[in-house]
Parts: C-alpha cells; sequence; structure tokens
C-alpha cells in the first residue's frame, strides 16, 4: 500500500492514470460506433437534399421549418445522400474525440497554465466524466447525426471560451473578430446556444459598462452581433411556419404564465438532478480555485473578476431561460436532444461560478487558500466511481458493446435495409427490432425507433424508401 501511495505521488504517474480513466469511459461509447446506422430523421434529411440538392435542402428548412442557419448546414452533410453508411460510424468517434481536446483546451484556458499537465487534464477529464454520466439521452447527442448540431454547438462552445479566457486580458481587435465570427456560426446552430451567448455576451457588455462608467465598445460590438444574428434566426419564416403546422396542437402555446410557471419548474427539477454530482465536482474545483489564487499574476484569471451574486444571477436566469421557449412556443419541455445542450452550459456555468466565487471569498479575506485534503479526495473520488457504477449511460454502453447488443442492431438494420432494397412491391413486411442498444438508438415505444420520426411517426424511411413498412 505505501509503495502505491508513494508511485501515485510522481504527477506523471498521476497523468498516466488519468489517461487510463479516459481510456474506461469512452472505450465502449467509440467501440459501439461502429454499430451505429442511420436511424428515423436522417432517411428524411438524406432524401431532402438528394432532391433540393444542398443549397436547395436549406433554402427549403429555412422557409418551412427551422431558422438554425448553420444547424440546417451540418443536417444537410448527411453520409446517406452520397450512399455511405460508414459515415455514421465515423462521426460519432470523430465528436468524442473532438469534445475531449475542446475540454483539455477549455480546461488549459481557464487555469491559465498555472497548473500541472495532470492537474489541467483532471480538469478536463471530470467535465467529460460528468457530462457523459448527466446526458438524458447520450444516443442523441453523439450517434443521431441530424441532431449533431448540438453537439457541434458545445464543442464549438468550449474553443470559443477557451480562446476568450487566453485572450480576456488583453482584447485585441483580431480577438474581437474571431470572437463575433465564432458566436455567428453558434448562435445559428441551436435555440439553446442561441439564448446563453445572447444573455451572455449582452450581460457582459452592459454590466462591465456599468461598472467601468464607460461604453465597453468591443463588448458591444460582440453584444450586437449575437443579439443580431439571434434575432434572424428566431424571425426566420421556418419556425412560423413549423409552430402553425399542427405538429404542436395544443391551447397552451404562447400562454405567458403558463411558460413562466413550467420553465421555473422544469429548471428546478433538472438541476436537482444534476445537484449531487455539481456538488461533488465542486470540492474538487475549491481547492484547485485556492491554488490558481495564490499562483495569479496582475493580468491573471480577470475574468474571474466578476461579483459572485451577479454571475449567479446570470447563470440562473440563462438557465431559466432555456426552457422558456419551448414552452411559450410549444407547450412541452425541450426535447432531450436540447435538454443536453442546457445541461452542458449548466456544468459549465457551475465551473465558472464556483471559480468566480472562490476567487472572490479569498480576495475578501473570508478564507483561506486551502489543499485538496486526503479525506475530501476520498470522498469524491469513490463518488465518482459509483457514479460510473452505477450510471445508466455508463452501464448501457459496456452492456449494449459486451452482450453484442449493439452488433446485433447493427446486423438486423443491415438485414431490414436489404429486404426493402428487394422488395418490388410497394408494401413490406418489416421484422421488429429485436435489439434496442440504448447507448446508439433513441428509444420510442410508440413507433418503430430505427425507421419513424424523432417527432411522430411520418415514416421517415418509408419516404426514404419510397414503400410503406408494416411491422411484424
Amino acid at each position: 500500500m505505501t509503495h502505491y501511495f508513494s508511485w501515485l505521488k510522481n504527477p506523471d504517474n498521476k497523468l498516466k492514470l488519468l489517461i487510463l480513466a479516459f481510456f474506461v469511459i469512452l472505450f465502449p461509447f467509440i467501440a459501439v460506433s461502429f454499430f451505429a446506422f442511420p436511424t428515423t430523421d436522417d432517411y428524411c434529411h438524406t432524401l431532402a437534399v438528394k432532391e433540393l440538392g444542398y443549397w436547395g435542402y436549406q433554402a427549403h428548412y429555412w422557409k418551412t421549418w427551422s431558422g438554425r442557419y448553420i444547424g440546417t448546414l451540418i443536417s444537410a452533410t448527411q453520409p446517406l445522400a452520397y450512399d455511405s453508411y460508414t459515415g455514421y460510424k465515423l462521426a460519432p468517434i470523430v465528436l468524442i474525440l473532438l469534445y475531449v481536446h475542446a475540454s483539455l483546451k477549455f480546461a488549459g484556458a481557464i487555469t491559465a497554465g498555472k497548473l500541472p499537465k495532470w492537474q489541467t487534464v483532471l480538469l478536463a477529464f471530470l467535465l467529460v466524466f460528468v457530462l457523459i454520466a448527466e446526458l438524458p439521452v447520450v444516443s442523441g447527442y453523439f450517434y443521431w447525426y441530424t441532431g449533431y448540431y448540438y453537439t457541434v454547438a458545445d464543442i464549438g462552445t468550449l474553443y470559443l471560451l477557451a480562446y476568450l479566457f487566453r485572450n480576456y486580458a488583453k482584447l485585441s481587435i483580431q480577438n474581437v473578430v474571431m470572437l463575433a465570427l465564432g458566436t455567428i456560426l453558434l448562435v445559428g446552430m441551436n435555440e439553446y446556444t442561441l439564448v446563453w451567448l445572447v444573455v451572455l455576451s449582452g450581460g457582459w457588455f452592459f454590466f462591465s459598462s456599468v461598472i467601468a462608467r464607460k461604453l465597453q465598445i468591443k463588448y458591444m460590438l460582440l453584444s450586437l452581433i449575437a443579439l443580431s444574428f439571434g434575432v434572424l434566426s428566431v424571425t426566420a419564416p421556418g419556425n412560423g411556419a413549423r409552430a402553425e403546422s399542427g405538429l404542436y396542437p395544443t391551447p397552451l402555446k404562447y400562454n405567458l404564465l403558463f411558460s413562466i410557471k413550467n420553465s421555473l419548474v422544469w429548471e428546478i427539477h433538472n438541476f436537482s438532478k444534476m445537484a449531487p454530482a455539481l456538488c461533488v465536482l465542486a470540492l474538487v474545483l475549491i481547492p484547485i480555485a485556492c491554488q490558481l489564487f495564490k499562483s495569479k499574476g496582475e493580468d491573471d484569471f480577470k475574468f474571474f473578476g466578476v461579483h459572485p451574486a451577479l454571475s449567479i444571477l446570470i447563470f440562473v436566469g440563462c438557465m431559466y431561460l432555456s426552457y422558456f421557449p419551448s414552452y411559450w412556443s410549444i407547450a412541452e419541455p425541450p426535447n432531450l436532444r436540447g435538454q443536453c445542450v442546457i445541461t452542458f452550459w449548466t456544468l459549465i456555468g457551475w465551473t465558472y461560478n464556483v471559480f468566480v466565487l472562490t476567487f472572490w471569498v479569498l480576495k475578501k479575506g473570508y478564507m483561506q487558500p486551502t489543499a485538496q485534503g486526503p479525506a475530501v479526495a476520498w470522498v469524491a473520488g469513490l463518488y465518482f466511481l459509483f457514479l460510473f457504477a452505477g450510471n445508466f449511460n455508463y452501464r448501457s454502453a459496456w452492456s449494449d458493446l459486451l452482450t453484442g447488443r449493439a452488433a446485433r442492431f447493427n446486423q438486423e438494420m443491415h438485414e431490414r435495409t436489404a429486404l426493402v432494397l428487394n422488395t418490388k412491391e410497394q408494401q413490406v413486411y418489416v421484422p421488429k427490432l429485436k435489439n434496442v442498444p440504448y447507448t446508439i438508438l433513441i428509444v420510442n415505444d410508440e413507433t418503430d425507433p430505427a425507421w419513424a420520426s424523432v417527432e411522430v411517426n411520418n415514416g421517415c424511411a418509408e419516404w426514404f424508401f419510397k414503400k410503406k413498412f408494416f411491422y411484424k
């Protein structure tokens, strides 16, 4: 035991252990990617791209469905539009690895390179670990191609925030231009990222100008750009056409009191589910923040200089506003893919606010810098170990892989596809799925989870294959 503890004191060995931990949590998700298959709306979007062309698809969806001007650019790259099934297997691997890389960049930027390498990797590891554990639907986040504008937006946000933190102390015109371009891209991906970036950039400009008693031109430009492109996305004709399409028939749409109440209820509900993991995460973050505070120079960590009351207020407000548009427009909570984005922002916002609050308390002298005690380290380590062992997302990934469920699902899908293509009649009796891997398939008890639509059973695969399916 003594030899083990002495081995663990070596920073290089700690880094090796973290790399192993990354492998353990990510391996099943990467492995099952090889059994991913186009599902549900992938077929609708593939058909639209084939019939309308890439740019014709953009115009069509802008007018009839969505103002996600970058989101539709992503969903129109369906590999099936180019007769490729391999792309659906490679895309999740690329996204997962990009997410890890973006988390490492974010962790390095928010700590300003002041930590040993193993601690920076530890922070990135915890952010990835907690996110996967708390995702309401892993399949819709990493494996559903049509919804990748949610995942890509979160990855892009990590890179954008890392760039902002690295250049915050001396923000040049070039930095502002790069941040503006990144904001334009991210705002156009989905409405949840739009809300957060518009509110955060607006709050940054307004409160910094009030505190400095001087108009902050650079921040104002970023805020106006985020707001302008946010308005462009929200007012796209496709949003109105979608709302009036009859897809969401409820008299509670556009009911202000209903939207206000239920947005608050759902915010509290979802945050309470994440609270245990976030609180234990804070036990790890606080000593790291203390270490950063002791090592900071005059121009370091100015992005933590905001008053915690203001920072927390904006954080809570953004979480609330994430739910409001959905209740206002369709009288329902955000879909699970959208809630994944909210989960991401909640995790990042929580992490940032723990640092802000710790820096403020230390600056005021209410607390002395404290190191990570062994008792706290054991508590946090054991909690995350038990979370990994009992968490549905991690257990499903290993189960889908080790039991062969994901492989059998892939085989079933190839056989069903061959059956449909080789049947000359317009009506096809399709075997129901026997293998349903929760990791890579959005499960729907009412319709076929692979070939129906995510929104309603309007037969996406039937449109694509131009045949009527009867499931038996």
